[in-house]
């Protein structure tokens, strides 16, 4: 079956090549969401001023309405990604938060992205949501008194969603410095698998944000002891995190039994390494790829977008899924500048209609690399639903 396209007027008109949200069964995929009039006008009142509140109300309302048009709720999210331009606008952002989902305690992460694509704008999100009414929030028994949402986890069809912070039993911050962070993050990852009755090795994706990308190199280090030497699939960038005093922040994906790595000999899996790419039942997680190769570098972005997508279909392929099953993506440019280089090579990349992703700033590990794409794909990834803008009339 093709995928079914919902169509409305009343989100925003898309710049680039992305639709608002994806769905199969139960599993809804909404990308990135600003807070922003269907016709790109942004909230505020004030002109030429940037209003951070009303830009993050406007946000979760639009939110609310992608949801509501592919048949969720609010109550239906099991994960939350806040990205803001400016770290001090993170003070505005939580009481507003908190108001909102009172009551819904999704997987919540929050991380600086230095601006947007969208002119003005000072705060986007991507979610997922789950609908059946089946999700349980988890606390971790020894510290939900305490720490409240931020040591919850959410278990909705089966998958385990979390993210865990460098916060100690009071909800403080522990003693500075990456390792020790890590440390501490990982410990409360533990407790929160343990609390859904998982293990570290069933996790199945991860996502690290490093408040300095050079501690990387120690950090995986970390990981590969943590996973047993089997690490998942997993993507690291770096950027600022929720609170100055942060090192690291881990979100993390798991299912009892694990999933399997999946590999090819463009995208190899390495010992030390995250896995290219795991197989749960029906979702592949596929880890974030550049678009260098080894032996050599490839300096334009659009090669390097061509480069990485190659990868990635070489991933789904492998895993027997049909070539049009990507239900998200999430992209990481290293410099704005290779916006329009970048989207000539995604759209190049997938056929329409697009499904949702979110692209912002960041830094990666290695000095030439000027993309990373990691994405989702899904057995029946190609009958999805998509809820997108209409193209423009003649």
């Amino acid at each position: 079956m093709p995928k079914k396209v919902i169509y409305t007027d009343r989100l925003m008109r898309p710049i680039a090549h992305f639709s608002h949200a994806s769905r199969i069964g139960n599993l809804v995929h909404v990308g990135a969401t600003a807070g922003v009039y269907p016709d790109l006008r942004l909230a505020g009142d004030s002109p030429g001023r940037i209003d951070v509140g009303a830009q993050t109300r406007k946000m979760f309302d639009n939110l609310d309405t992608a949801l509501g048009l592919i048949d969720a709720t609010l109550s239906d999210v099991v994960r939350i990604k806040t990205y803001v331009a400016f770290p001090r606008d993170i003070a505005t952002y939580l009481p507003i938060y908190e108001q909102r989902f009172s009551s819904i305690r999704p997987a919540h992460t929050v991380i600086g992205s230095w601006d947007f694509p969208l002119p003005q704008a000072a705060i986007e999100l991507d979610a997922v949501a789950v609908t059946g009414g089946g999700n349980r929030s988890i606390d971790a028994a020894s510290m939900h008194s305490r720490v409240g949402s931020a040591m919850a986890g959410v278990l909705a069809d089966g998958f385990h969603y979390a993210t865990a912070l460098p916060i100690d039993g009071e909800g403080q911050t522990v003693a500075q410095g990456c390792r020790i962070q890590t440390a501490a993050a990982l410990r409360n990852l533990r407790t929160m698998l343990a609390a859904a009755e998982l293990d570290p090795h069933e996790v199945c994706n991860i996502h690290l944000t490093l408040r300095d990308i050079r501690e990387h190199a120690e950090v995986c280090s970390m990981l590969e002891e943590f996973f047993g030497g089997k690490l998942p699939t997993c993507t690291i960038v770096g950027a600022p995190l929720e609170r100055p005093d942060f090192s690291v922040s881990i979100e993390s994906i798991a299912i009892k039994g694990g999933g399997e790595c999946i590999s090819t000999p463009l995208a190899p899996s390495r010992p030390g390494h995250p896995a290219p790419a795991m197989l749960a039942g029906d979702v592949l997680f596929l880890s974030g790829q550049t678009g260098l190769k080894e032996e050599q570098d490839y300096p334009d972005v659009r090669m390097q977008t061509d480069t990485a997508w190659a990868r990635l279909h070489g991933l789904i392929e492998a895993a027997g899924f049909d070539s049009d099953s990507m239900i998200r993506t999430n992209n990481v440019l290293t410099d704005w500048r290779d916006y329009a280089g970048f989207n000539a090579g995604y759209g190049g990349n997938m056929r329409e209609p697009f499904v949702p992703r979110a692209t912002v700033l960041g830094y990666l590990d290695l000095p030439s690399a000027r993309v990373q794409i990691e994405g989702i794909a899904h057995r029946h990834g190609a009958d999805a639903t998509i809820l997108q803008v209409p193209p423009p009339a003649g």
